[in-house]
């Protein structure tokens, strides 16, 4: 790929980093790189590398891939970093890292002497200038991303990489990969092997990842076509899951009953409150959702009817969707409980967004109904699923990874996200829903129209993996920040800080 000649890199105050461009919003021109140099990583310089990546992603049309694509750079400029901290190591110990019987021996501590004492390791680095580079660059054919660090790595090292790249090729489940090299502690296992099996699922192929050490640099090379098939999810690997969704009752004929009542003009409280007392089950689950987070008034609520004026007709008939559904899978599958109880926070968080977003009482009836039904297909998989999903779960929450959803692609031909939509078609339930289901993890893929209601539950989500130190604010899309009216990341968590606050008070 020809590049024009590239600007001297400086330091900038507003990237946290030496680069050759002035700021993030620097025109994106065809084989005109962005480059961008630093010593460790910050979630300043997370932050612009992101940014970097995804506006690069929607100008070429490509964003679908963002989760792979993202999983890679994080996963390469990781091992880089740490592949720099580790020649301060050696130096720091006099010792020669090339030398394999003391690379052995040394290594065993390296972990602890790092975690110890980090900010020395981190000034090591500035002192011997070891630095990551990471590149962008695109023409009409190709988009590259280019990390490199200024070191050469040791034949072991070298070795262990080209182990799990061809490992990597043979690959057909998610599984398979994590049984052979989940105790591997030396970088450059396991998780290697998930981005490059995520990179696949997408359409790219083995080439699509390159890697070369020698003289003093390593180089790692992602390269993305600009014309890849938006439609690559193995169908035949999710078969036998799909199949149970036919397995799954039809939607109460009570709530469709209650529905229509709700949209007779002349209805009342009182005759839809007496519809409803002959579901004792349902009953139940009004007057509870009444009392929860996202829709309590103030003060606890002890009667049907006082639930029902609380929470309006025309909001319940809404909500009446994620009712019937609760009652469905309540009982059926036992991941229920734990997604239910996410999402009722998620609903919570989302009715504060959506207050600062300043969205209209009907949209955001729409909006908590669509957040408590979310993650349907999410509840299925788990159950279905429960061990490869509980391998999923552990390996993105270690890697600090916010959306395994290519991770369940390559795993099981499909996504809890799709999943959901597939339950949502099943049972007629209006297109936003199915949308919130669908795209929920991908909120810059959806279309505009439904953005009010997609937008706000991924930020939801987020939120609750932010708390739990499962993500970091640094991932979310700057798009679907400002879209939800955070100027930056600094309002957007302050604003998560405060509303966390508030809900654990209740």
């Amino acid at each position: 790929m020809s590049t024009a000649k590239p600007l001297p890199l400086e330091y900038k105050d507003s990237l946290g980093m030496h680069s050759n461009i002035a700021d993030i919003n620097h025109p994106i021109e065809e084989n005109l790189p962005f480059h961008f140099k630093f010593f460790n990583i910050t979630d300043h310089i997370e932050n612009t590398l992101y940014q970097t990546l995804d506006r690069f992603l929607l100008q070429l049309d490509i964003i679908f891939i963002r989760d792979s694509v993202l999983a890679a750079v994080k996963e390469t400029v990781t091992n880089a970093v740490k592949a720099n901290v580790k020649r301060v190591y050696f130096n720091t110990l006099q010792t020669d890292i090339q030398n394999a019987s003391d690379y052995q021996d040394k290594m065993i501590d390296f972990k602890k002497s790092y975690f110890d004492n980090r900010d020395e390791f981190e000034e090591g680095l500035l002192k011997y200038n070891y630095g990551v580079f990471v590149s962008f660059i695109h023409n009409k054919s190709m988009m590259r991303i280019r990390i490199m660090n200024n070191v050469e790595l040791t034949e072991e090292e070298s070795s262990r990489i080209k182990l799990r790249l061809e490992k990597a090729k043979i690959y057909n489940d998610l599984a398979e990969a994590y049984m052979d090299v989940s105790s591997d502690q030396e970088g450059a296992g396991l998780g290697l092997i998930m981005t490059l099996m995520m990179l696949k699922n997408d359409g790219l192929g083995d080439s699509a990842f390159k890697f070369e050490s020698s003289g003093n640099k390593t180089i790692f090379m992602i390269d993305v076509p600009t014309q890849l098939a938006k439609d690559n999810a193995k169908i035949s690997k999710a078969d036998k899951i799909i199949s149970e969704i036919d397995q799954l009752p039809t939607f109460p004929k009570t709530i469709q009953d209650i529905q229509a009542a709700i949209e007779k003009p002349n209805s009342s409280i009182g005759q839809i409150a007496e519809m409803i007392k002959k579901d004792i089950s349902l009953s139940a689950n009004i007057l509870k959702l009444s009392n929860s987070a996202a829709f309590n008034r103030g003060g606890r609520v002890e009667t049907l009817d006082r639930a029902i004026q609380l929470i309006g007709l025309k909001e319940l008939q809404s909500l009446l969707y994620s009712l019937g559904t609760k009652q469905i899978l309540e009982d059926k599958f036992p991941a229920f409980q734990a997604i239910w109880d996410k999402s009722n926070e998620c609903a919570y968080y989302c009715k504060w967004i959506a207050e600062k977003m300043g969205l209209s009482k009907n949209t955001i009836s729409n909006l908590l109904s669509a957040s408590l039904l979310h993650d349907i297909g999410e509840i299925l998989l788990l159950s279905f699923e429960s061990e490869k999903m509980g391998q999923i779960k552990s390996y993105s929450n270690s890697k600090e990874l916010a959306s395994a959803i290519s991770l369940e692609e390559s795993s099981f031909g499909i996504t809890h996200t799709k999943l959901g939509a597939l339950v949502a078609d099943k049972w007629n339930f209006p297109e936003v829903y199915g949308k919130a289901m669908e795209y929920h993890h991908r909120p810059l893929l959806v279309e505009e129209m439904y953005k009010e209601i997609v937008c706000p539950i991924y930020l939801g989500d987020m939120m609750i993996l932010i708390n739990q130190r499962e993500a970091r604010s640094s991932e979310i899309p700057k798009e679907v920040l400002n879209f939800c009216k955070f100027a930056t990341i600094g309002e957007f968590d302050s604003f998560r800080i405060k509303i966390k606050e508030t809900y654990q008070k209740l």
